[in-house]
């Protein structure tokens, strides 16, 4: 090759960091079972008492037993990732470089369970619409949607505080558009998806909200730190030399698990992007 048409390559040690996809659902979970779990298949037994009869005294007491009904939260989840640094690329390696590739691993980690947690929309016990008939949304009709599921939330007897809803950006706007959502000048909140508020649900913005195509989404609206249980444990990140290759190699892995635990304050909406008239 002649020495004309060689193209030198600087190695810069500031790296091009790659927007990141907001973890939501995890941030709003029940994390309070997270020191009990070790490793996958571990179960989490969640007690939950009953309701107690109140009756007309009339000189006698009437002793009932306590409904003892427990649900588990099973740790059923396993994931990794794994990347390698060749021996040829260690003189112009860093760092940082290397610190932001684990970054980047622990963000697909993250972003993996994130979805998860999304995915129990199915366990829902108040639903509007259906994924074979979703609601087509509009700036019209979306604040009516939302008051019909709050209502059912009401008549649940959910309590009120920390009611949230996590929707994908077409929702968000149909808000906007329909000059119902209450703006934020919270940055640490913005930061974490947080776009305002309505009606009593402080909403949240997150592109990991399960859907079809653009056939159906399912936002989910649910009490916060209270519907859903979620525990997760980092079983490890580590280095290692690579026996089948002239590299380094670093690993990670993840187990979790989620639980509804409370489906009568958790809903969906089932629905689509309609076009504004």
């Amino acid at each position: 090759m002649a020495i004309s048409n060689f193209i030198p390559v600087i190695w810069s040690d500031k790296i091009f960091q790659a927007n990141e996809k907001k973890k939501v659902f995890a941030m709003l979970a029940n994390r309070s079972y997270e020191g009990e779990i070790a490793d996958k298949g571990d179960q989490v037994k969640i007690s939950e008492l009953g309701d107690i009869t109140i009756g007309d005294f009339s000189g006698t007491v009437s002793y009932e037993d306590l409904d003892d009904s427990a649900k588990f939260l099973v740790v059923d989840q396993d994931k990794y990732g794994a990347f390698k640094n060749k021996d040829l690329d260690k003189v112009q390696a860093n760092v940082d470089l290397l610190n932001e590739a684990t970054r980047k691993m622990g963000e697909g980690l993250a972003d993996a369970e994130d979805q998860y947690i999304a995915s129990l929309y199915t366990e829902a016990g108040v639903t509007s619409g259906t994924t074979g008939a979703p609601t087509a949304l509009n700036s019209a009709n979306i604040t009516a949607t939302i008051s019909g599921l709050t209502a059912d939330f009401d008549e649940n007897n959910v309590p009120q505080e920390g009611r949230v809803a996590v929707c994908p950006a077409w929702f968000i706007q149909k808000l906007v558009l329909a000059k119902i959502l209450e703006d934020t000048n919270n940055s640490e909140a913005l930061a974490n998806g947080y776009v305002g508020r309505y009606m009593g649900w402080n909403i949240y913005m997150s592109n990991n909200v399960s859907h079809s195509g653009s056939t159906w989404y399912a936002p989910m609206f649910f009490r916060a730190g209270d519907t859903i249980a979620h525990a997760n444990q980092l079983s490890g990140v580590e280095s290692l030399r690579l026996e089948q290759d002239f590299a380094d190699g670093v690993r990670g892995r993840m187990v979790y698990g989620s639980k509804v635990i409370r489906p009568s304050s958790l809903g969906v909406i089932y629905c689509s992007a309609a076009a504004e008239s």
